[in-house]
Parts: C-alpha cells; sequence; structure tokens
C-alpha cells in the first residue's frame, strides 16, 4: 500500500488541503516581507547585524538537526517504508498471524460511547484474523462492567475471539494482571500482545497491516502505529493535537530508519510474544521506578508506555513504525482547554525525563548512535529552544528594540519552512500553525524545565483517576527559578 493513500479521508479534509496549505505560506511569508520592509526604513545597523550573527549562529546546529531528521523521515516514509510494505503484503494474512493474539485494554471511567465505540473497532478487526483472539478487558467497577458487556452484545460474534473482564486497581496493575492471564491462557513465544488506551479506536485493516512485520523480522519487539485525534474542544485544541501528531510522525519515521523508536506509544503498540509474556516485562510494568537526587528512588504511576520501550530497548528487540496504519485517539479538551493542554504536556515530558535518563545510559554501543543522539535532544532541547527568544529580548534592551522586528522575520520563514515540510509529509496547514508551534516549543519548554525539577509528581487529570499522585514542593519551583535564572544569565554572557 503506498503511504500516499494510507493517509485517512477525515485527515485530508482538515483544512481545505492543498489551497489551505498554500494560503498560509503565502500569508506568513508577506508578513515577513512587510516586517522586512519596515525595518529598512529603520536606521540602525549596528542592532541589525548583531540580532542575525547572535541568533543565526545560536540556531545554525538547530535547524542542521532538523534538516537531518527531515531527510531521514523523507526516506523512510516514502523510499524504506514502502519497500517494507510491499514484502509484507506478499505474505498471506493466515501465515502472518500469530499462534494466538492477546488484546490487553485498560479502561478507567470512559464514556460509555467511547468504550462502545473501541470495543466495536477491537471486535472487527479482531473478527478478520483467522487466529485465536483474546480480548482481556481490565475495567475499574461493576458499571464498567456493564456497560463493557451491553457493548459487546452489540458486535458481531466470532467463534475464534473471547473476552475476559478483569477488575484493576490502577492501570499498571491491571495491565500486568491482564498479561498474567494471557500468558496462563497461551504464553507460547509465537504469539503477540497488543497493549492499548480504553478510549483508541482502530483504523481499518489496522491489525491485518502490521501483524507481517512480526513473521518478516524474528528480532522484532514492538511495532506502533500513526495517530489521528479525534478531539472535542475548541478549534485551536483540535488544531494543536493535529499538529502534535504530525511532529510525532515525522519523528517516528527518523526514528524507524534505525530500527529503533522513541517510545511504544501506550494507545496502541504490538510486542513479541516472548518479551510481553515474560515476567521481567510483565513486573516492570506493574512496578517500574526511577531514581531522582532529591527525592531518590521512587515508583512511577504513569508512562507505561515507557517502561515497555526501555524493557525492549534493553534487551536488543529491534522496533517499528507503521505510518500507513492508525488508531483515532479520542480526546476531549474539557472545560479548561489550555490548562488541560499544560497537564498533557507536563505528563508526556514527565514521562520522558523519568525514563531518557536510564536509556541514555544503555550507551550509542546498544541502541544505536543515531537514536541515541534523538534521546539527548530531548534533554537538551528544552534549553535551545528558549535560546532564540532570550536572545532577542536582552539584544533588544541592550541594543535596540527594533531587533525583535528581525526576530519576528526569523520566526515567519524559519517556521513557515519548517511547517512546510510537515505539509509535503501530509499534514494540513492552517494559520493557527505557526502560533501553535511557537507554543509547543517555548510553553512546552518552560514546561519541560518544571517537570524536570519535580520528577516524582506524576499527575493525570482527575477524571482519569490519579489526582493525587505526588503533591508539588517549594524547592521545586525554587529549583525551576535557579535553572532558568541560570540560562538567562549564561545566554546573556555568550550574546552580549
Amino acid at each position: 500500500m503506498s503511504t500516499h493513500a494510507a493517509v485517512p479521508a477525515i485527515e485530508l479534509a482538515r483544512g481545505g488541503g492543498h489551497l489551505k496549505t498554500a494560503g498560509t505560506v503565502l500569508f506568513y511569508v508577506s508578513l515577513a516581507v512587510l516586517v522586512w520592509l519596515c525595518c529598512l526604513r529603520i536606521d540602525h545597523h549596528h542592532g541589525r547585524v548583531a540580532a542575525m550573527l547572535g541568533i543565526g549562529a545560536i540556531a545554525l546546529w538547530r535547524y542542521t538537526w532538523l534538516s537531518i531528521n527531515v531527510g531521514r523521515s523523507f526516506w523512510y516514509r516514502f523510499v524504506r517504508f514502502p519497500a517494507l510494505r510491499a514484502h509484507a503484503d506478499r505474505i498471506p494474512l493466515a501465515h502472518a498471524c500469530p499462534e494466538c493474539l492477546h488484546i490487553i485494554i485498560p479502561t478507567y471511567q470512559e464514556q460509555p460511547w467511547v468504550t462502545r465505540r473501541m470495543l466495536l473497532s477491537v471486535t472487527r478487526e479482531a473478527a478478520s484474523l483467522p487466529c485465536p483472539v483474546g480480548i482481556y478487558l481490565a475495567t475499574g467497577s461493576a458499571e464498567e462492567d456493564a456497560i463493557a458487556r451491553d457493548a459487546l452484545a452489540a458486535c458481531p460474534s466470532n467463534d475464534h475471539i473471547e473476552v475476559f473482564l478483569l477488575r484493576q486497581n490502577g492501570k499498571r496493575s491491571g495491565m500486568a494482571y491482564a498479561l498474567r492471564a494471557a500468558a496462563r491462557h497461551n504464553g507460547s513465544r509465537r504469539s503477540l500482545v497488543v497493549l492499548m488506551d480504553g478510549d483508541t479506536v482502530f483504523g481499518p485493516g489496522l491489525l491485518a497491516k502490521c501483524l507481517p512485520f512480526f513473521k518478516m523480522n524474528p528480532r522484532l519487539g514492538g511495532v506502533t502505529t500513526n495517530n489521528i485525534a479525534l478531539t472535542r474542544g475548541p478549534g485551536w485544541y483540535r488544531e494543536w493535537y493535529a499538529l502534535r501528531f504530525a511532529l510525532r510522525n515525522r519523528y517516528m519515521c527518523s526514528a524507524s530508519l534505525s530500527r529503533r523508536l522513541l517510545t511504544l506509544t501506550g494507545r496502541f503498540s504490538v510486542f513479541h510474544g516472548e518479551v510481553a509474556l515474560s515476567d521481567d516485562f510483565i513486573e516492570r510494568i506493574e512496578a517500574d521506578y526511577a531514581s531522582d537526587w532529591l527525592h531518590g528512588r521512587f515508583q512511577l504511576k504513569t508512562g507505561d508506555d515507557k517502561s515497555t520501550w526501555f524493557c525492549l530497548l534493553r534487551q536488543g528487540w529491534e522496533m517499528l513504525y507503521v505510518p500507513d496504519a492508525w488508531i483515532y485517539c479520542m480526546e476531549n479538551a474539557g472545560p479548561r482547554p489550555a490548562f488541560e493542554s499544560i497537564g498533557k504536556m507536563r505528563r508526556w515530558f514527565g514521562n520522558m525525563l523519568r525514563t531518557n535518563g536510564r536509556a541514555l545510559a544503555l550507551g550509542p554501543q546498544r541502541i544505536g548512535v543515531f537514536v541515541w543522539l534523538m534521546l539527548l535532544d530531548q534533554r537538551i532541547s528544552m534549553w535551545t529552544s528558549l535560546v532564540m527568544p532570550t536572545t532577542a529580548i536582552l539584544l533588544a534592551i541592550a541594543i535596540s528594540p527594533f531587533i525583535l522586528l528581525y526576530f519576528l522575520i526569523w520566526i515567519f520563514l524559519s517556521r513557515v519552512a519548517y511547517l512546510f515540510t510537515l505539509a509535503l509529509e501530509g499534514h494540513a496547514l492552517s494559520l493557527l500553525d505557526l502560533p501553535l508551534l511557537l507554543y509547543q516549543q517555548w510553553i512546552g519548554s518552560l514546561v519541560k524545565i518544571q517537570a524536570m525539577s519535580d520528577l516524582r509528581r506524576q499527575q493525570w487529570s482527575a477524571s482519569r483517576g490519579d489526582a493525587g499522585s505526588g503533591a508539588p514542593v517549594l524547592f521545586a519551583h525554587v529549583q525551576t527559578a535557579l535553572l532558568l535564572t541560570g540560562f538567562v544569565l549564561l545566554v546573556a554572557m555568550i550574546v552580549l
């Protein structure tokens, strides 16, 4: 299947397609030209040179790294992966299927319509496979059991599908309980295991597109796929999610070229039975931990997908990203979308920072040089993303406020070029994408720094049942302030 044809119609329709993309690029380039013409009418030559040299030199290596990832992403999507897909399509589905497929679904306080839609998609895809399928649904209450039974009663019946209702006491323990039940039911090394969330809806042909890759490569430990957000909330929140998933798609493709990934997404990933049903894997999901210089060793409550990813990474398993298969993520912005977006970034970045240090400690020889550099970039990008705005403000204060105009030109041109490469990869641009990209980079960096200051704190939204997993401490806020102050002083020493 061509990767061009794989993008679902709902995504192509978003934003009006190519015409809107061209209009967005033209709008921002015109703004850049207008600001440039304003600058030419003002004689601030000294400030102009200082701004260009200061900002340009600091940004050079960042855009070099970006260009490398864009090139690798293009090569994977349009050269490497189509060859893999052609090979996979030649494998008959009956031969591609495992001895048994286990589908683990922890769900907690989801809306009934979400559970019904999720289960309908899962049973539909499971019924398309000619192998035994076990669905292990770990719920949080008897009420959720009743909702699940009603939803399953409306799904088409199939003799080779078995459904097991389990009770969870927290997501991690529920997943571990379900995995042990799957191992008792059929613990064959030739089985495969799906780990997914209760708000995930399968795209068409999802399982059939993913399973053949395990037959092609015996060392393949895990596979994850493209994500598409179906979001309830204001327009900007929906656009922010779409932009985030477009960026995710890029870096997943780039990493997959090295047969490793940066995460095996908890929303949907498929694992080799040999690793997923092992005691080490199950115990790491159930009771993983991290260490912090201030709080010492503490148990991880969130980030189960990072735990499973690290387990495969440490054992040397290969990983694969499948861009032409997708899932739908059912998202809700809630009553306060801005706070919700910051909360999500804090959880994402916190999970990353709690795990990424031990992955770096494995070394480039173990996980590959490029993926090791990607992990290193995850840790330092919180600072590099803030270098340009900090430099511009310092130069504006010390030399001339008109330097901010040149900074705006750089923002318009560089970020529009950045977004245009996403459009070439299938993302439909909108006028909101540029401010949302800056929000993701700048506010996201501040959130990441704050999360790094208190790695012990882990919090989902209250609706997910984990509102009190670690109270903030005063020292964490003091540490954040000290880190930011030191960063500003360092940038000032370099550019002034």
